[in-house]
């Protein structure tokens, strides 16, 4: 009897390894995420670790799809190449999906919605807190190079001083100092401004000036990890998830105020009844 239980326990035990075997294996494969760690608050570094909305998302997405999440860091505009030559297997990154960009790889279900708007100094409020002035001719302005915030001034802002910033940080750096007026940047950013201690002498216009979905690119040649990115995006909207990732950087509430401008002109006159926003502080 010994011996059958042990013959029997044997076989049992080979019929049974490939399947512990193959799981392991797809247990230790690995999402290659790609990012660009310069866009507060969705995807930074904090003390030399990497944190941030897609940092949670992205390990949340790759835990649930049993795979390890390998974070690949690229400056933004090698993302999308480095997608299409498969150094990775998706962007995550703060990337708008744009009709141009959908020509070249595929888009997950909308995660975020966040146009652009404009940033000043909470110095300037009365002088440029209301967005008529965005449009004045000669108005200065920063924006990141090949991002959807350079696309919105090179074609509507075309009387305007462009500064063209390789990063956030540069062009919050300029606004800082007053080389620029304004900054063109996505609405995430604005939000967060409310409670980054140290950029307090930032507000944002509460307007915003484009209409954007922020999503996550995957190669044209992988439909599968799209439909399996996609079902679990909708599970972490389901539960609540992707709300709580989002809440953790972004808590902040918006109000609306009249700002009460000095116009300078018929048109600024005009323009003065445009709302700015207030952020407020430390709250949600």
């Amino acid at each position: 009897m010994r011996q059958i239980t042990q013959h029997f326990l044997l076989v049992i035990s080979l019929l049974f390894a490939p399947v512990v075997l193959i799981n392991t294996v797809v247990a230790q494969e690995t999402l290659r995420i790609g990012i660009s760690p310069d866009y507060p608050p969705l995807v930074f570094k904090q003390e030399g670790q990497l944190t941030g909305i897609e940092v949670a998302a992205g390990e949340t997405i790759a835990l649930q799809l049993n795979r390890k999440a390998e974070f690949v860091e690229l400056p933004f505009n090698q993302l999308i190449p480095a997608l299409q030559a498969g150094k990775i297997d998706i962007v995550m990154s703060g990337m708008s999906a744009t009709p141009e960009r959908s020509r070249l790889v595929d888009f997950s279900d909308t995660y975020l919605n966040a146009g652009q708007m404009a940033i000043i100094r909470y110095a300037d409020a009365g002088r440029l807190g209301y967005k008529g002035t965005l449009f004045r001719p000669g108005a200065r302005v920063a924006v990141i190079k090949k991002t959807t915030g350079e696309d919105f001034a090179n074609s509507t802002l075309r009387n305007a001083e462009i500064s063209h910033c390789d990063s956030i940080r540069e062009a919050l750096a300029k606004l800082k100092s007053g080389s620029v007026d304004f900054v063109i940047h996505d609405a995430a950013t604005s939000w967060s401004l409310s409670t980054d201690l140290s950029h307090q002498e930032f507000m944002s216009l509460n307007t915003e000036l484009t209409d954007e979905k922020l999503a996550w690119a995957v190669n044209k040649n992988n439909g599968r990890l799209l439909q399996a990115v996609n079902q679990q995006l909708a599970i972490m909207k389901k539960n609540g998830m992707l709300r709580a990732i989002i809440n953790k950087w972004i808590p902040v509430t918006v109000e609306v105020q009249t700002a009460t401008p000095t116009p300078t002109s018929a048109a600024d006159s005009e323009a003065s009844q445009v709302q700015s926003s207030s952020i407020n502080r430390g709250t949600r």
